[in-house]
């Protein structure tokens, strides 16, 4: 009888890419032996998140193409698409922490109707984009500054 590999997915922004996107795919990873990743496009990440992302779509998806724990990257233009998730057959929904107690009726029809496990791994609490965003604007003058003099001891 051949075993059938255990199918992680889990899903993110991945917009400007930090260890807190790649600590949770590389536990995502050690749940099973094969990881399809979805990144969410342009227009998912404006809807809920109301702002666009600093990198795109198909940048942000040869970012992840190119981890060795990463075996599959496929488009995430809604959360948790049952059918698309049965397309695959996934196993395990790996999400981090930070999801835990959230209500999302998706996951929950997903959960139910394909009989998905879900695993919660720990957020990286110290590290997400937003906070990476907040700390380019508090040092904004700063960096404006950095690339004026760069800029000018080039000439």
């Amino acid at each position: 009888m051949i075993r059938k590999k255990i199918t992680i997915y889990t899903a993110g922004s991945f917009d400007l890419f930090h260890f807190g996107h790649l600590n949770i795919l590389l536990k995502a990873k050690k749940i099973g032996e094969y990881l399809i990743v979805g990144v969410s496009t342009d227009k998912l990440i404006k809807k809920y998140k109301k702002i666009e992302p600093v990198i795109n779509y198909k940048e942000r998806v040869s970012i992840i193409k190119e981890l060795s724990c990463v075996d599959k990257v496929i488009q995430q233009k809604a959360f948790f698409d049952t059918n698309q998730l049965k397309k695959y057959n996934i196993d395990i929904i790996v999400l981090g922490s930070d999801w835990k107690g959230k209500k999302f009726p998706e996951l929950e029809k997903c959960l139910k109707k394909l009989n998905i496990k879900i695993v919660y791994v720990p957020y990286t609490k110290h590290l997400s984009s937003s906070k990476i965003k907040e700390k380019i604007i508090r040092n904004s003058y700063d960096i404006i500054k950095s690339q004026i003099r760069r800029k000018n001891n080039g000439k």
